[in-house]
């Protein structure tokens, strides 16, 4: 999977932000302590998503954020590590299609951050709403994966744990993050990198690699 990733970014030319379509998907690192945890734990740089909106008024990212928001594209590319970023289409949606994303995307405008990472639209988290915009369409993308199944044995992955497990529903009524373990390793998690991973869409471009001069 993650041989295939890197022979596509190998592969993909330098991102051109003018050549983004509606319903393109962004990634990049963002630079949050809740990102290293998140790289970490998916063995991957990306650590947030969003999806790309054009309108009369210039390029936007629909993000998961706290609130979600929409934010401008040029804002959104510099917020990340380095301003890398990396963008996925996919190629069997139409227009239309793609118009019908960004509008299931904008449907959670205004939504609060999800911090446990749980299934469900109350709240949202970044990977999450790509999903929900994209199943809106009929299109089901990444991988949903326990988080039990995740690398949860690097530092900063325990010190998040520690400060957000008593405020997880899975962990309601637990003493210790011990007895809430069970459940909460049960929890279906959809990451930045499984998105990046999947198959069904392809990398337009990305600023990760350096390029030949």
């Amino acid at each position: 999977m993650w041989l295939a990733l890197l022979t596509g970014l190998l592969a993909a030319p330098e991102l051109d932000p003018a050549a983004l379509l509606d319903g393109d998907i962004l990634l990049h690192t963002s630079r949050s302590a809740q990102a290293v945890a998140v790289a970490s734990a998916s063995g991957s740089p990306f650590t947030h998503v969003g999806i790309v909106e054009r309108t009369g008024d210039g390029a936007f990212v629909v993000e998961a954020v706290g609130p979600t928001r929409r934010t401008p594209l040029a804002t959104w590319l510099a917020r990340g590590e380095g301003a890398k970023a990396t963008a996925l289409r996919h190629p069997g949606l139409d227009a239309a299609t793609r118009a019908a994303v960004v509008a299931a995307a904008a449907g959670h405008l205004g939504r609060p951050y999800d911090l446990s990472f749980t299934p469900g639209d109350d709240a949202i988290y970044c990977s999450e709403l790509v999903a929900l915009a994209y199943a809106a369409v009929d299109v089901a993308l990444g991988e949903w994966r326990p988080l039990g199944e995740l690398m949860l044995d690097d530092a900063a992955v325990k010190r998040l744990m520690a400060r957000r497990w008593r405020d997880h529903p899975a962990c309601r009524g637990a003493r210790s993050l011990a007895a809430c373990w069970p459940a909460l390793a049960a929890v279906p998690i959809l990451t930045p990198a499984s998105l990046a991973a999947d198959p069904r869409l392809r990398i337009v471009g990305t600023t990760y690699l350096p390029r030949p001069r």
